[in-house]
């Protein structure tokens, strides 16, 4: 199971989609606590980044499963 995770972490692509989904929740409570009301736009945009990212992994995995390649840390 830890293989699996460490695998998932070093798919591409995740940390960058990891850190817009932090800057876009950090968004939506900035924007919630000077009550302008745009937090709507900014949370469906980091839902739409975590389904990202699951659909992400989920490929990087099957992708990975497919050509049989180890798992190989440092």
């Amino acid at each position: 199971m830890k293989e699996f995770f460490d695998s998932v972490i070093r798919t591409p692509g995740m940390l960058f989609m990891s850190l817009m989904v932090v800057g876009f929740t950090l968004n939506a409570g900035v924007q919630y606590i000077n009550a302008t009301g745009l937090e709507g736009p900014n949370l469906l945009a980091a839902g739409c980044l975590i389904l990202g990212q699951v659909a992400v992994a989920v490929v990087h995995q099957l992708r990975r499963i497919g050509q049989k390649i180890p798992l190989t840390l440092l």
